[in-house]
């Protein structure tokens, strides 16, 4: 028994200690943690405790969800893309170089999550990881001054400064979870991460970030209800303010070029966002089954685009996620991707419908999988905006998400079933008690007889919404 719960214990902090490096990535800063190569150490460890303790494991019921069914979709359609692809060797080498550990992992977190109490472990994962990345924006990372007047975050050793973003951005929710559900010290972790990501995204200087930022904190604020919404425009306030006080040089004057989108170098010019995103519909237009290939989108502007062969042509990444798995793995990998970033905002919001209210009273678990179920879409919003500026669909964050959606719809479904279950023997519990009255009124009386009567007609009590029971109305 201590055996299996050791390996189990394995896995799953070498799950969490996975998320930590994919968010941080702190070994790309540091490079004597690069050189241990962390991820495949721990990736290695999680696969070795998987194989010795399968009974550590969760049941099979995640591979019946829809988040399993659609990254092994993803899977799939990305290894047709290498075969027919317009370059077998530079796609072979994206995916066996950063796909497959994503797909992995992936598929490992949904297998290591028995409990919601496993989802809020990986969840804190992804906010330790994103303190250390808040850390280094804030103290490690340097501020460069560009020709258009904005100091911000440039030349970073770990993501991109629009990529930082993203990344917060989904990290965003799980503070207000924890800030809902964690005692006193989780609770000053994730408002002091929560201030500090609003601080780094204002330091990033990016304005995908700010509209991501915008549209995240409008949905929190909206899936808000009665006294829960004045709690959130304090969180909200307590986003702006790091987000204010932390805004660099010529911040503003770089947002408010969102009014005028059109004078914007990535409207007009061949290599900006716009006819990047022109140009990749093309490619999965022409090659609408598999796509171009995993990791060939910069390789076609060099090759098959319009622009390829002209002078200053760069082999650009496609800056937008959906673009990219349309181009790189045809129609079903677009539709596949967007499904599954739809789907992780709209299926835990209408999962909340089949939570009964009285869960955000009831045991530890039930109130955990009620919270869970609020604020998990918001991380997929936190996703979902910012995803049309940077090249994310091959990333982790997404597909953690998905992983945690499914251990979310399994872990209510197995405890709504639970509860189904209380509720049935507590109504034979009241049928045994009701049938044990009648045989026991021996004597016939006219007041045991009325008895008699009273109990075996009246109507059985009716179930409310917590799982309780209603007693039957009174004449």
């Amino acid at each position: 028994m201590t055996s299996s719960k050791s390996a189990h214990d394995v896995l799953r902090i070498s799950l969490a200690v996975l998320i930590i490096l994919s968010v941080s990535h702190i070994q790309q800063r540091y490079g004597f943690i690069e050189a241990l190569r962390p991820g495949l150490l721990f990736t290695g460890l999680a696969l070795v405790s998987a194989f010795v303790n399968p009974k550590g494991l969760a049941d099979f019921a995640w591979l019946r969800e829809w988040p399993a069914k659609i990254v092994i979709a993803l899977i799939v359609a990305s290894l047709a893309s290498i075969v027919f692809g317009i370059s077998q060797g530079g796609a072979w080498y994206f995916f066996s170089n950063f796909f497959w550990k994503v797909a992995v992992t992936a598929l490992l977190l949904m297998a290591a999550m028995r409990t919601i109490r496993d989802v809020a472990l990986f969840a804190w994962a992804y906010v330790i990881g994103s303190a250390i990345l808040v850390y280094m924006a804030l103290f490690v990372f340097e501020m460069k001054a560009e020709a258009n007047g904005i100091t911000r975050l440039s030349h970073l050793d770990t993501w991109d400064a629009n990529d930082v973003c993203v990344v917060l951005l989904i990290a965003l929710p799980f503070c207000l979870l924890f800030l809902r559900t964690s005692k006193t010290f989780g609770r000053c972790f994730a408002g002091i991460v929560l201030i500090g990501i609003g601080a780094a995204v204002a330091r990033s200087g990016s304005r995908g970030g700010f509209i991501g930022l915008n549209s995240l904190l409008i949905a929190y604020i909206v899936s808000m209800k009665g006294a829960a919404r004045s709690r959130g425009f304090l969180m909200v306030l307590a986003v702006g303010t790091g987000l204010v006080v932390a805004a660099p040089i010529g911040y503003w004057k770089q947002m408010n070029t969102l009014t005028a989108a059109k004078s914007d170098y990535n409207y007009y010019e061949l290599q900006g966002r716009r006819q990047l995103a022109i140009r990749g519909m093309g490619y999965m237009l022409n090659y609408p089954v598999f796509g171009i290939g995993i990791g060939n989108f910069g390789r076609a502007e060099g090759t098959i685009s319009p622009i390829a062969g002209m002078k200053g042509t760069i082999w650009s990444a496609p800056h937008n996620s959906y673009v990219e798995a349309g181009a790189e793995l045809g129609v079903p990998g677009f539709i596949f991707f967007i499904l599954l970033v739809l789907g992780c905002i709209i299926m835990p919001w209408r999962l909340r419908r089949s939570i009964p209210d009285q869960w955000a009273t009831g045991t530890e678990e039930q109130q955990l999988i009620a919270s869970v179920a609020l604020y998990l879409p918001l991380c997929a919003v936190g996703f979902a905006i910012p995803a049309f500026f940077v090249s994310f669909a091959y990333l982790d964050p997404i597909y953690m998400i998905a992983a945690m959606n499914g251990a979310l719809i399994v872990c209510t479904d197995r405890e709504l079933r639970e509860a189904s279950m209380h509720r049935s023997r507590r109504l034979k519990s009241l049928e045994l008690t009701r049938d044990t009255a009648i045989g026991r009124s021996a004597v016939q009386t006219p007041e045991a007889a009325s008895f008699r009567r009273t109990i075996r007609w009246a109507p059985a009590p009716s179930l409310d919404r917590s799982g309780g029971a209603k007693p039957p109305s009174e004449s």
